[in-house]
């Protein structure tokens, strides 16, 4: 090893060791926690079956400390890889999906390159198992936006690199190492209900395969089964961060708050959702997929367009009626927003 060699290794070395030294331990922290041992037994909230679960990233913040291979099978071995794995594997995610091993291995490895990334997820971590936990009734923002007979029947993780938020199924999570949380440490809660009222919204409405997806069709109900998910989300922690000065740290509620650019917004997102309707059963070529890079990312224009249609939904129709379009699907979501929209989008 030549001198240049020696000494980036042992700056890593002592970086890893001062690191460790001079965040607490959280090994005797509780691995799970369910909401119900956090309330009462008469609080509504002790009636749900969700737990919070930041296993993973304890384990993922041994690994980048001391990286041994057993840390990293016990991470392929957590629900919580497996959580990501399917979610992975659902929406065809750029990662390796031939297992929880390798999918984990990518997402950790080299763990000399997260070095930077450690302190942002200790700080997470101790909110995701502190403040939030303290009183979790910002569970309530989520539920007050799903039907009356639903219930949390699942785990929200506190995982390391995958996305900012992801949910499948009835399980969510988080992704510690994002810079947001460690700039607005309460974006964390944020996005907790955001995920978690996508665990909501698919028990009514299970999310497309990506694998099956062939047609310009099959995108355009994909655009909307997302415009009806995102936007739903985006206006379950709309409230909350209104009251807590929030709006201004998220670029989907600045561009809520400004109508010239959600009429922009609504133009183009029924300009390219008209699109891929008249293409039908053309093959989904490059140019539609496009599209949904567009929707998704960029403009996040069903993000936005669609919580602006929810947000109308509720003022005209009220709230129960809006939570009712969650059981009925996409696509009468839509057609209730043209019902009331001034001009109708074209069809």
């Amino acid at each position: 090893m030549n001198r240049r060699d020696w000494l980036k290794t042992a700056s890593l070395a002592i970086t890893l060791v001062f690191l460790s030294a001079a965040q607490p331990s959280h090994v005797s922290r509780p691995q799970s926690v369910a909401i119900r041992d956090l309330v009462s037994s008469s609080d509504p909230l002790s009636a749900q079956n969700l737990r919070f679960d930041p296993t993973f990233v304890r384990l993922a913040l041994e690994y980048l400390q001391s990286p041994d291979p057993y840390i990293l099978d016990q991470l392929a071995k957590s629900p919580a890889a497996a959580h990501l794995l399917n979610h992975a594997r659902n929406f065809d995610y750029d990662v390796p999906k031939d297992s929880t091993l390798a999918l984990v291995s990518h997402l950790l490895q080299p763990p000399g390159q997260h070095i930077a990334e450690i302190e942002g997820c200790e700080q997470s971590l101790a909110f995701f198992s502190g403040p939030m936990l303290d009183d979790p009734h910002w569970v309530e923002d989520a539920l007050r936006y799903l039907p009356a007979d639903f219930h949390f029947h699942g785990t929200l993780f506190l995982t390391f690199g995958y996305d900012i938020g992801v949910a499948i199924d009835s399980t969510a999570s988080l992704n510690c190492a994002r810079p947001r949380f460690k700039e607005h440490r309460r974006e964390l809660l944020y996005y907790a209900i955001h995920e978690l009222h996508h665990t909501g919204f698919m028990t009514y409405q299970p999310p497309p395969k990506f694998s099956e997806i062939k047609t310009c069709a099959d995108l355009a109900r994909l655009v909307e089964y997302s415009t009806q998910l995102e936007g739903m989300a985006v206006l379950a922690a709309y409230q909350r961060r209104h009251d807590e000065h929030a709006l201004d740290s998220d670029e989907d509620y600045v561009a809520l708050q400004d109508q010239p650019r959600l009429t922009r917004d609504e133009a183009l997102y029924f300009a390219d959702l008209n699109s891929l309707k008249a293409r039908g059963t053309e093959p989904a070529d490059a140019d539609a997929w496009a599209v949904i890079h567009r929707m998704s990312g960029g403009e996040r224009l069903w993000y936005r367009v669609g919580a602006m249609m929810a947000q109308k939904i509720e003022k005209a129709r009220g709230r129960p009626a809006l939570i009712e379009l969650i059981k009925q699907g996409p696509q009468n979501f839509l057609t209730a927003y043209r019902a009331i929209a001034t001009p109708v989008p074209a069809l």
